[in-house]
Protein backbone atom coordinates (compact mmCIF):
# COMPACT_ATOMS: atom_id res chain seq x y z
CA UNK A 1 0.00 0.00 0.00
CA UNK A 2 1.29 3.21 -0.76
CA UNK A 3 1.85 6.52 1.69
CA UNK A 4 -1.13 8.31 -0.36
CA UNK A 5 -3.38 5.54 0.27
CA UNK A 6 -2.37 4.93 3.74
CA UNK A 7 -3.16 8.31 4.17
CA UNK A 8 -6.57 8.75 1.71
CA UNK A 9 -7.89 6.19 4.82
CA UNK A 10 -6.72 8.12 7.65
CA UNK A 11 -8.87 10.84 6.24
CA UNK A 12 -12.12 9.50 5.89
CA UNK A 13 -12.25 8.28 9.75
CA UNK A 14 -13.44 10.77 13.18
CA UNK A 15 -11.37 12.07 15.10
CA UNK A 16 -12.01 12.31 19.36
CA UNK A 17 -12.78 16.08 18.57
CA UNK A 18 -15.16 15.47 16.00
CA UNK A 19 -16.84 12.86 18.08
CA UNK A 20 -16.54 14.75 21.04
CA UNK A 21 -18.26 17.67 19.34
CA UNK A 22 -21.19 15.43 17.57
CA UNK A 23 -22.15 14.14 20.65
CA UNK A 24 -22.54 17.54 22.56
CA UNK A 25 -24.61 18.61 19.83
CA UNK A 26 -27.25 15.34 19.74
CA UNK A 27 -27.09 16.59 24.17
CA UNK A 28 -28.20 19.86 23.23
CA UNK A 29 -30.46 18.93 20.60
CA UNK A 30 -32.32 16.39 22.63
CA UNK A 31 -32.04 19.08 26.27
CA UNK A 32 -34.15 21.67 23.77
CA UNK A 33 -37.04 18.75 22.22
CA UNK A 34 -37.26 17.36 26.18
CA UNK A 35 -37.65 21.17 27.15
CA UNK A 36 -40.34 21.98 24.20
CA UNK A 37 -42.26 18.61 24.96
CA UNK A 38 -41.88 19.70 29.10
CA UNK A 39 -43.76 23.07 27.33
CA UNK A 40 -46.01 21.19 25.30
CA UNK A 41 -47.41 18.73 27.59
CA UNK A 42 -47.30 21.94 30.05
CA UNK A 43 -50.30 24.11 27.64
CA UNK A 44 -52.24 20.48 27.46
CA UNK A 45 -52.78 20.58 31.17
CA UNK A 46 -53.36 23.86 31.28
CA UNK A 47 -55.54 23.92 28.48
CA UNK A 48 -57.89 20.70 30.49
CA UNK A 49 -57.83 22.22 33.77
CA UNK A 50 -59.24 25.52 33.00
CA UNK A 51 -62.28 23.55 30.73
CA UNK A 52 -63.09 21.11 32.93
CA UNK A 53 -63.47 23.55 35.71
CA UNK A 54 -65.31 25.68 33.91
CA UNK A 55 -67.80 22.69 32.77
CA UNK A 56 -67.86 21.53 36.10
CA UNK A 57 -69.42 25.31 37.36
CA UNK A 58 -71.64 25.29 34.12
CA UNK A 59 -72.94 21.90 34.57
CA UNK A 60 -73.81 22.81 38.49
CA UNK A 61 -75.47 25.47 37.43
CA UNK A 62 -77.30 23.38 34.61
CA UNK A 63 -78.23 20.58 37.40
CA UNK A 64 -79.70 22.67 39.94
CA UNK A 65 -82.14 24.40 37.39
CA UNK A 66 -83.00 21.17 36.29
CA UNK A 67 -83.46 19.12 39.81
CA UNK A 68 -84.98 21.82 41.38
CA UNK A 69 -82.27 21.35 44.22
CA UNK A 70 -79.33 23.86 44.84
CA UNK A 71 -76.05 22.13 43.37
CA UNK A 72 -72.61 23.03 45.58
CA UNK A 73 -68.86 23.45 43.73
CA UNK A 74 -66.51 23.08 46.38
CA UNK A 75 -63.23 24.33 46.19
CA UNK A 76 -59.90 23.24 48.51
CA UNK A 77 -57.63 25.54 46.74
CA UNK A 78 -54.52 24.08 48.65
CA UNK A 79 -54.72 20.48 47.10
CA UNK A 80 -56.20 21.69 43.73
CA UNK A 81 -59.18 20.02 44.25
CA UNK A 82 -63.19 20.54 43.80
CA UNK A 83 -66.47 18.18 44.28
CA UNK A 84 -70.00 19.19 42.51
CA UNK A 85 -72.85 17.91 44.80
CA UNK A 86 -76.45 18.01 44.65
CA UNK A 87 -77.38 19.28 47.61
CA UNK A 88 -80.87 17.35 48.06
CA UNK A 89 -80.55 17.92 52.41
CA UNK A 90 -80.39 21.91 51.50
CA UNK A 91 -78.23 21.56 54.44
CA UNK A 92 -74.58 22.64 53.17
CA UNK A 93 -71.75 23.73 55.61
CA UNK A 94 -68.42 24.61 54.25
CA UNK A 95 -67.47 24.42 58.13
CA UNK A 96 -68.96 20.44 58.06
CA UNK A 97 -67.44 19.33 54.40
CA UNK A 98 -65.64 16.48 54.67
CA UNK A 99 -63.47 15.91 51.05
CA UNK A 100 -63.51 12.01 52.19
CA UNK A 101 -67.39 12.25 52.10
CA UNK A 102 -68.30 14.91 49.47
CA UNK A 103 -71.71 13.75 49.27
CA UNK A 104 -73.42 12.75 52.82
CA UNK A 105 -76.20 10.81 52.77
CA UNK A 106 -79.11 11.88 50.69
CA UNK A 107 -77.07 14.16 48.37
CA UNK A 108 -75.46 13.13 45.88
CA UNK A 109 -72.28 13.54 44.16
CA UNK A 110 -71.94 14.92 41.00
CA UNK A 111 -68.25 15.59 39.77
CA UNK A 112 -64.91 15.58 41.63
CA UNK A 113 -61.94 17.13 39.95
CA UNK A 114 -58.25 17.54 40.30
CA UNK A 115 -55.44 19.77 38.84
CA UNK A 116 -53.04 18.15 37.42
CA UNK A 117 -49.32 19.07 37.28
CA UNK A 118 -48.07 22.03 36.69
CA UNK A 119 -51.68 23.59 37.22
CA UNK A 120 -52.20 25.38 40.48
CA UNK A 121 -55.37 27.74 42.03
CA UNK A 122 -53.39 31.14 42.11
CA UNK A 123 -51.16 33.66 41.66
CA UNK A 124 -51.38 34.19 45.35
CA UNK A 125 -51.44 38.19 44.48
CA UNK A 126 -53.78 38.12 41.95
CA UNK A 127 -53.18 39.03 38.31
CA UNK A 128 -52.94 42.68 39.62
CA UNK A 129 -56.04 44.41 38.24
CA UNK A 130 -59.57 44.45 38.10
CA UNK A 131 -61.53 42.32 35.75
CA UNK A 132 -62.65 44.13 32.40
CA UNK A 133 -66.80 44.96 32.09
CA UNK A 134 -68.86 43.37 32.57
CA UNK A 135 -67.26 41.96 35.55
CA UNK A 136 -65.41 44.94 37.02
CA UNK A 137 -67.92 44.66 39.72
CA UNK A 138 -66.28 41.32 40.98
CA UNK A 139 -63.49 41.73 43.63
CA UNK A 140 -59.81 41.22 42.53
CA UNK A 141 -58.24 42.98 45.23
CA UNK A 142 -57.42 45.74 42.72
CA UNK A 143 -58.89 48.86 41.21
CA UNK A 144 -58.25 50.46 38.12
CA UNK A 145 -57.58 54.55 38.75
CA UNK A 146 -59.02 56.90 36.32
CA UNK A 147 -57.86 60.37 36.18
CA UNK A 148 -60.37 63.23 35.91
CA UNK A 149 -59.09 63.73 32.11
CA UNK A 150 -60.07 59.84 31.52
CA UNK A 151 -56.14 58.84 31.27
CA UNK A 152 -55.36 56.10 33.31
CA UNK A 153 -53.93 55.95 36.56
CA UNK A 154 -52.67 53.19 37.55
CA UNK A 155 -53.74 50.23 39.45
CA UNK A 156 -54.78 50.36 43.38
CA UNK A 157 -54.40 47.47 45.68
CA UNK A 158 -57.61 48.00 48.08
CA UNK A 159 -56.61 44.66 50.00
CA UNK A 160 -54.25 46.28 51.85
CA UNK A 161 -56.55 48.86 54.21
CA UNK A 162 -58.70 45.30 54.93
CA UNK A 163 -61.96 47.55 53.46
CA UNK A 164 -65.23 45.84 52.93
CA UNK A 165 -64.27 45.61 49.14
CA UNK A 166 -61.68 43.24 50.13
CA UNK A 167 -61.88 39.68 48.82
CA UNK A 168 -60.82 37.06 51.16
CA UNK A 169 -57.78 36.12 49.06
CA UNK A 170 -56.88 38.08 45.80
CA UNK A 171 -56.82 34.49 43.61
CA UNK A 172 -60.28 33.38 45.17
CA UNK A 173 -62.82 35.93 46.49
CA UNK A 174 -64.52 33.88 48.73
CA UNK A 175 -62.28 31.08 50.19
CA UNK A 176 -62.28 30.93 53.70
CA UNK A 177 -58.89 32.36 54.90
CA UNK A 178 -58.58 29.64 57.42
CA UNK A 179 -59.18 26.39 56.05
CA UNK A 180 -58.76 27.82 52.13
CA UNK A 181 -61.51 26.13 50.74
CA UNK A 182 -64.67 28.55 49.42
CA UNK A 183 -68.35 26.87 48.26
CA UNK A 184 -70.33 28.56 45.09
CA UNK A 185 -74.22 27.08 45.63
CA UNK A 186 -76.06 27.27 42.03
CA UNK A 187 -79.52 27.86 43.07
CA UNK A 188 -82.81 26.09 41.61
CA UNK A 189 -84.60 30.02 40.73
CA UNK A 190 -81.05 31.04 39.00
CA UNK A 191 -77.73 32.85 40.82
CA UNK A 192 -75.79 31.98 42.81
CA UNK A 193 -74.33 32.69 46.55
CA UNK A 194 -70.81 32.02 48.05
CA UNK A 195 -69.54 30.81 51.12
CA UNK A 196 -67.76 34.23 51.73
CA UNK A 197 -66.28 37.66 50.06
CA UNK A 198 -67.78 41.04 50.28
CA UNK A 199 -70.72 41.80 48.88
CA UNK A 200 -70.40 42.68 45.00
CA UNK A 201 -71.95 41.79 41.97
CA UNK A 202 -70.18 38.32 41.83
CA UNK A 203 -67.11 36.12 43.08
CA UNK A 204 -64.21 34.87 41.37
CA UNK A 205 -61.57 32.06 41.66
CA UNK A 206 -58.20 32.25 39.41
CA UNK A 207 -55.98 29.21 37.81
CA UNK A 208 -52.80 29.63 36.69
CA UNK A 209 -49.79 27.89 34.74
CA UNK A 210 -47.18 27.70 36.47
CA UNK A 211 -44.60 25.47 34.45
CA UNK A 212 -44.99 28.04 31.21
CA UNK A 213 -42.99 29.96 33.81
CA UNK A 214 -40.01 28.01 33.25
CA UNK A 215 -36.96 30.15 31.77
CA UNK A 216 -34.54 28.40 29.44
CA UNK A 217 -32.20 27.22 32.09
CA UNK A 218 -34.94 25.16 33.97
CA UNK A 219 -35.43 27.83 36.88
CA UNK A 220 -38.76 29.30 37.39
CA UNK A 221 -40.06 32.99 36.55
CA UNK A 222 -41.74 34.99 39.02
CA UNK A 223 -44.86 34.88 37.57
CA UNK A 224 -47.18 32.49 36.02
CA UNK A 225 -47.14 31.48 32.28
CA UNK A 226 -50.88 31.72 31.97
CA UNK A 227 -53.47 32.59 34.36
CA UNK A 228 -57.21 32.63 33.62
CA UNK A 229 -59.74 33.84 35.90
CA UNK A 230 -62.72 32.55 36.66
CA UNK A 231 -65.84 34.87 37.11
CA UNK A 232 -68.86 33.86 38.52
CA UNK A 233 -72.12 36.48 38.38
CA UNK A 234 -74.33 36.30 41.71
CA UNK A 235 -77.65 37.69 39.91
CA UNK A 236 -78.02 34.89 37.72
CA UNK A 237 -75.36 32.37 38.24
CA UNK A 238 -73.54 32.22 34.79
CA UNK A 239 -69.32 31.36 35.03
CA UNK A 240 -67.34 33.22 32.20
CA UNK A 241 -63.12 32.03 32.10
CA UNK A 242 -61.94 35.41 31.42
CA UNK A 243 -58.12 34.96 30.11
CA UNK A 244 -56.10 37.42 31.86
CA UNK A 245 -52.56 36.00 30.44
Amino acid sequence: MTARGSQRRRASGFTLVEMLITVAIAGVLAGMSAMALNRLKSRGNFASATGDFLATLRTARAEAYARGNPTVVTVDVDTGRWWSVEDINGDFSLAAFDPATPAPSGDRLIYSGQLPSGTSFGPLDGWGAALAPPYSGIPTGYVNVLLADGGSGGVADISVDGGSTAPNFKYCSFCDTSSKRGAITFLPSGGATFSGGPLSVGQQISLQDIMQAQSADGGVSGSPGGIIDFAIVAATGSAEAVTIR
